[in-house]
């Protein structure tokens, strides 16, 4: 039986924070938003250090979650399961707060005592020309309090960092001493996709230019694109790690890159995340909502008149505007970031 919505329920304030123990945060679907939400958990945790937090997350994003320090409880829910099936995955708990980054009605069917969702300041918000983490750090301030620094987190441990380092000099990379920047050629949407010849061509003129190797990653999905890529680049400097790394070593590995060149990607957040500079090619989509934040960027995009998107899936000139962006446009972008390291040359 469904459990009924519970509509009555105590005013959360920020007075209310010191007695808070236990808290469920309602998470979203991929792992780039959870990334963008990150500094709003971080908010939260840190005007609640001595809660617990349990964290909801669909599957896609489960890496976000796993093994993540923030969170003593972690509940993989898919939305299409319906939800019955979450409210028997929480079953005999209850928590002092529940914050839900879904703006849904998820919390009223959660035994809690304070509930926390956004639907107004969610509609009347100014989406458009804000960036989505700071947007979602502004509906918790008045709660938690002002945050300084807006920047996305995604902690590792020391232990595993260690671990890490091991396992990549074991395949001969050593990221505490070579120089290296990572290219991600992917995208689960593949009209943000820049041309792979253009990747290739890129990669290319960085190795003839710089004394550095490259490194190129993507999900298992994307092993095929990044084969053919590191191929056609045709040098032993040129590594193809697609499919052969986890999410956390990503990590890692991008704390520790000179720069990551992507497209418009959850990499991209995760790179944010680890103070990576990003240069970032934007073709259907927002930067000014959704592009790097926190750190050294620049983002490369057209310049039609209908950039940035709205409906960045329902384009109606064929997504020609991933075309505009050019490799010396990259490569220009790329002596601006690397312009004080004159070891590279």
């Amino acid at each position: 039986m469904l459990v009924m919505p519970k509509f009555g329920f105590k005013w959360f304030s920020s007075n209310r924070t010191k007695g808070i123990k236990n808290i469920l945060i309602i998470g979203l679907s991929s792992v780039g938003d959870n990334l963008l939400i990150s500094p709003g958990i971080r908010l939260i945790k840190d005007n609640c250090k001595r809660a617990a937090i349990d964290f909801v997350v669909g599957p896609r994003a489960a890496d976000f979650a796993k093994e993540n320090p923030l969170f003593s409880n972690i509940y993989i829910w898919d939305k299409k399961t319906g939800i019955k099936t979450l409210i028997r995955m929480l079953e005999g708990k209850r928590y002092d707060l529940v914050v839900d980054f879904r703006n849904s009605l998820l919390p009223f069917f959660i035994n809690a005592e304070y509930r926390l969702t956004f639907f107004l300041k969610e509609l009347f918000s100014k989406k458009f020309s804000t960036h989505e983490a700071e947007r979602t750090v502004r509906f918790l301030e008045p709660y938690f309090g002002r945050c300084k620094n807006i920047e996305l987190y995604f902690p590792l441990y020391k232990n595993e960092i260690q671990q890490y380092t091991e396992v990549f000099e074991k395949d001969g990379i050593f990221l505490d001493s070579d120089n290296f920047i990572v290219l991600n050629p992917g995208a689960a949407f593949e009209k943000k996709r820049w041309d792979k010849d253009r990747f290739a061509e890129l990669g290319r003129q960085i190795i003839s230019k710089y004394e550095v190797k490259l490194m190129i990653v993507g999900n298992k999905k994307e092993l095929g694109l990044a084969k053919e890529i590191t191929a056609k680049i045709r040098s032993e400097r040129a590594l193809n790690l697609a499919g052969k790394i986890s999410f956390r070593q990503l990590a890692f590995l991008l704390s520790r890159a000179l720069l990551l060149i992507t497209n418009d990607t959850g990499t991209m957040h995760l790179a944010s995340a680890m103070k990576c500079p990003v240069i970032a090619i934007f073709g259907p989509g927002n930067p000014l909502r959704y592009g790097p934040i926190g750190t050294k960027s620049i983002v490369l995009h057209t310049d039609r008149k209908c950039f940035p998107c709205r409906l960045e899936s329902r384009c109606k000139v064929g997504f020609i505007c991933m075309n505009d962006v050019m490799v010396k446009d990259v490569i220009s972008a790329v002596e601006k970031l690397l312009m004080h390291a004159k070891d590279l040359f």
